[in-house]
């Protein structure tokens, strides 16, 4: 009897508790619906009171993205139409740092909320900022030539949207009631246009047309690249080579002083009030074993750099360019001599050979881009001898291995080995006509520095 009491009252104590732990689940299920709001998730301090300096938008220049301060390390295409290479990049996502939620919820993402909106400036007479839009054929020389002039600024502007991954309200948008300011970033593309042009000797009018695109019959080499050395004419050289830098209208170099920051031992310069001459002709330069040192011992070629200070900003412009190919007269005797002189190819590959320094004569692929035969024609372009320089002359190239006015045009003929074709050729440089002919016949040579 006492046993069956038991039995009842442990069934109604657990009925009793089962239906009380009902109760108290179903009361604090019903609690746990109202989710607890926390805060907004946000940029940082930093960002927020600075949010007119966005540096998460950046711009892509010729698929390279830069942001912020990477912008001063851009390749520009100061000579080359522009509007088409420089575009709005992909929103950069802010990192941990820039970054902040006090609820600990973890970013998700940062988002444009409609569109982003890009700006161009250029600087007027009176240093005032103008709203312009650049053509598909602009380029920031042609801007400078008609008085639109540098420096040249992009401002980027858009609201924008932060997304943390949990959390409520997961939100927030840019400008809101505590950042009334719209975020926006201005860049400086380019202070000054520069320097436009490289021009050596325009001729032959035979190859007055490049490839690549890289020459303008009128002027020269175009400016590839604002600080990539290694990208812009010249990158072969010999003793009394010679090209002016034209800046993007006359008148302008005289705005400048100029002075060599890189590379004095191989050129000098002199300047006038439209053009700066650079010229090889060093006492360096007109030795062929200390230009070989200068530049064959050197993994990466000999760099020059001309830097132009303005008068009025102090700001300043340059043109790098890296010589990684040096040739020479083949006549020991004549080296600094306004005259050429002529043999035959063995006669021309001894010269090379004896040369202080370590030469030989030049292949034909080394000093332009010519294929063999009569009607073949080279083209102007970056990388080969002839290709860089044109027709050699004394009045472009003073004291040159060039043939002299009164020198007939066997001294503008050059013995080249062709390695196709495995025999002797020569080029015509007052023509640009490559072929190939008997070995005996008298001619000038050019010789190559090699390691």
């Amino acid at each position: 009897m006492n046993v069956a009491k038991k039995h009842i009252k442990t069934i109604v104590c657990s009925i009793y508790l089962l239906q009380f732990t009902t109760i108290s689940y179903a009361i604090l299920s019903a609690q746990t619906v109202n989710i607890i709001e926390g805060s907004k998730p946000r940029l940082s301090d930093k960002i927020e009171v600075h949010i007119d300096d966005f540096g998460l938008f950046g711009l892509t220049i010729d698929n390279k993205n830069y942001y912020g301060n990477e912008m001063g390390n851009a390749i520009l295409p100061i000579s080359y139409p522009f509007k088409n290479h420089i575009k709005l990049a992909p929103l950069k996502q802010p990192n941990n740092e820039q970054y902040t939620d006090v609820d600990g919820d973890e970013l998700d993402y940062l988002a444009i909320k409609e569109k982003v909106e890009m700006i161009w400036y250029y600087t007027n007479s009176s240093n005032q900022l103008v709203e312009f839009t650049p053509t598909d054929k602009e380029t920031f020389c042609s801007l400078t030539q008609k008085g639109q002039l540098g420096p040249y600024k992009v401002k980027i502007f858009a609201d924008l949207t932060l997304f943390s991954k949990y959390g409520e309200p997961k939100a927030n948008e840019y400008p809101n009631v505590n950042i009334r300011t719209h975020p926006s970033k201005i860049y400086t593309i380019l202070e000054d246009s520069g320097i436009c042009y490289a021009k050596p000797e325009l001729a032959p009018s035979q190859a007055a047309v490049s490839v690549r695109n890289e020459w303008d019959k009128n002027y020269g080499f175009l400016t590839q690249s604002n600080v990539d050395a290694s990208r812009n004419f010249p990158t072969t050289a010999f003793y009394g080579a010679k090209f002016d830098l034209l800046l993007a209208k006359n008148g302008l170099a005289q705005n400048y002083i100029w002075k060599i920051i890189k590379g004095d031992r191989l050129v000098t310069i002199s300047s006038n009030a439209d053009t700066v001459a650079v010229m090889f002709n060093t006492v360096d330069a007109m030795h062929t074993e200390m230009a070989w040192n200068l530049i064959m011992k050197s993994d990466n070629g000999f760099t020059v750099i001309i830097q132009g200070k303005n008068k009025i900003t102090g700001k300043t412009i340059e043109y790098p360019f890296t010589i990684t190919k040096w040739f020479s007269g083949w006549d020991k005797n004549l080296i600094g001599q306004p005259r050429a002189n002529r043999g035959s190819a063995e006669e021309i590959v001894t010269g090379c050979k004896n040369l202080d320094g370590n030469y030989r004569i030049s292949h034909a692929n080394e000093v332009s881009n010519a294929p063999k035969g009569k009607n073949a024609k080279f083209t102007r372009e970056i990388g080969t001898l002839l290709g860089e320089w044109g027709d050699p002359n004394q009045n472009a190239y003073p004291n040159s291995w060039a043939a002299a006015p009164n020198q007939s045009n066997s001294y503008k003929r050059l013995w080249l080995y062709d390695e196709d074709e495995k025999e002797y050729c020569d080029l015509h440089t007052y023509n640009a006509v490559y072929h190939c002919r008997g070995e005996s016949e008298s001619k000038n040579g050019i010789c190559t520095a090699i390691k």
